[in-house]
């Protein structure tokens, strides 16, 4: 094979995987809930928004996004087993880029830093883990004191 030949296969190889990558990245869905009760610095989140309908079934996320006007970036909500949830600023502690939720971390897109579903660092260049929000429970709604 001649290098024009080699140079242009490779090109291609890598475009189609990044484009790949970005298809599936893209297929994965958020569920963002906005209309959260606010009542004296404290939210109120059902149980219930980490159940989702898809194809017929109803399938448990592992967190959920809650964005309201009062804060400027998101707050993730995970559930990390049946009665502890883990309530994290999604604002990166390295140089306060707004981070993308995943099921198992959260990654800074500008550095790439990453956080455990716990906030903690698992990966720089960030050396501070996130802020957290106190949460409690009860039956049927989730409580996140601001």
């Amino acid at each position: 094979m001649d290098r024009r030949k080699f140079i242009k296969s490779s090109c291609l190889t890598c475009a189609g995987v990044m484009g790949a990558t970005w298809l599936l990245e893209s297929c994965t869905s958020h569920k963002y809930i906005t209309n959260v009760s606010v009542n004296e610095n404290k939210l109120s989140v059902k149980k219930s928004e980490f159940k989702v309908l898809k194809k017929e079934k109803i399938i448990e996320q592992k967190f959920v996004l809650i964005k309201i006007n009062a804060i400027p970036f998101p707050i993730a909500l995970y559930k990390i087993n049946e009665n502890e949830y883990k309530a994290l600023y999604l604002q990166c502690t390295h140089q306060g880029c707004e981070l993308a939720a995943h099921d198992t971390l959260m990654v800074c897109p500008c550095h790439g830093a990453e956080f455990n579903p716990k906030g903690e660092v698992t990966n720089g260049p960030a050396e501070t883990n996130l802020k957290t929000f106190v949460t409690s429970s009860d039956d049927e709604t989730i409580y996140i004191q601001l």
